[in-house]
């Protein structure tokens, strides 16, 4: 018995770190034919949004794309904004170097404002 992919089998594809949002949503879209009973529009959406990380997730959750086709479109216009620098990708792994910054530090001595002098009484 050969069991077709499900809901829960459609949210849990990725798109691999070589593959195209286009060829992404084509073998997306070819495994969602394969769920019944077949999605509606709405739910496609939903839940191809939800197969992505950030930055695709923070920019596909925001949009308002009422057709899948439509989604497509803002997703390669994301990936191309990545491919652009113009969008942080932050799936990628980034090299975090850390600068010390020499400061000098000067040591005040004398009265601080925060204390009390102490005063001693003289004669009068």
């Amino acid at each position: 018995m050969d069991v077709g992919p499900d809901r829960s089998s459609l949210q849990a594809m990725k798109k691999d770190n070589k593959e195209s949002i286009r060829e992404y949503s084509q073998r997306w879209c070819e495994t969602a034919a394969q769920v019944n009973p077949h999605l509606l529009e709405k739910e496609m959406i939903n839940l191809f949004v939800n197969t992505f990380k950030a930055p695709y997730f923070e920019y596909l959750v925001e949009s308002s794309a009422q057709y899948f086709s439509d989604l497509v479109a803002i997703a390669e216009r994301i990936e191309q904004a990545i491919h652009l620098g113009r969008i942080a990708d932050s799936t990628e792994k980034k090299s975090f170097t850390w600068e010390r910054k020499e400061t000098e530090v000067h040591n005040i001595e004398g009265d601080y404002k925060g204390r009390r002098k102490s005063y001693q009484n003289k004669d009068i």
